[in-house]
């Protein structure tokens, strides 16, 4: 599964999308971690309200998706490369071993939410992967999967003294109330201009859960 990426990422190329703005102070949100001057703060959208704000009348909360929001703030004076694919989601029924799930792409998360598959009661965690989307797709699937690439994280080149954001997606088959045994890896990033390797990243989520 690829994690949604804007064009150029998508095809291997390296994105230099301007950062987004954002309101929201990076630092001032629990679950983060912070080292070698670049900061990584993670915020899960767990409540229908939040994604109604964010995604309008459909949004990825209805096919048990969660976004998780990620700001990145470089105080660096090199550029950071950030290798998105290998992100992953770490979870699990709390008090019980996790799950590695990898992030879904714009088309997957549309997928998931304008499928008619038949209703099945048995649980799909751990989730299955799913086979490649249909070939074709009516407008109303082609605006969502619009809506979803345009609120996730388009760039894996991250510019000197600046912050971007943008939303990750997973599927965790409507276990939102999991978060409290979470955890996002994010184990591959380099200094663009500087042999000095960057730390593994991992942002425990459970501190948003309250």
């Amino acid at each position: 599964m690829a994690l949604c990426l804007g064009s150029a990422a998508a095809h291997g190329q390296t994105s230099t999308a301007p950062p987004k703005t954002s309101s929201a102070d990076p630092a001032s949100l629990p679950a983060r971690d912070s080292h070698q001057g670049l900061l990584i703060a993670a915020d899960p959208y767990t409540s229908a309200d939040r994604y109604k704000e964010k995604f309008g009348k459909r949004s990825p909360y209805e096919g048990g998706i969660i976004a998780i929001e990620l700001f990145f703030r470089n105080d660096n004076d090199s550029p950071i490369r950030i290798n998105l694919k290998t992100m992953e989601l770490l979870m699990g029924a709390p008090g019980e071993s996790r799950q590695r799930l990898q992030p879904l792409s714009a088309e997957e998360v549309a997928d998931r939410i304008l499928a008619k598959p038949t209703k099945d009661p048995t649980p799909r965690f751990p989730v299955p992967r799913v086979g490649p989307p249909p070939s074709k797709h009516d407008k109303n699937w082609e605006e969502f999967a619009g809506i979803v690439r345009s609120a996730g994280l388009a760039t894996d080149l991250l510019p000197p003294h600046a912050t971007t954001h943008g939303f990750v997606y997973f599927d965790i088959d409507r276990h939102y109330d999991w978060i409290s045994n979470a955890r996002l890896e994010i184990p591959d990033l380099a200094f663009m201009n500087d042999t000095k390797p960057l730390f593994f990243f991992e942002i425990d989520l459970a501190p948003s859960a309250h």
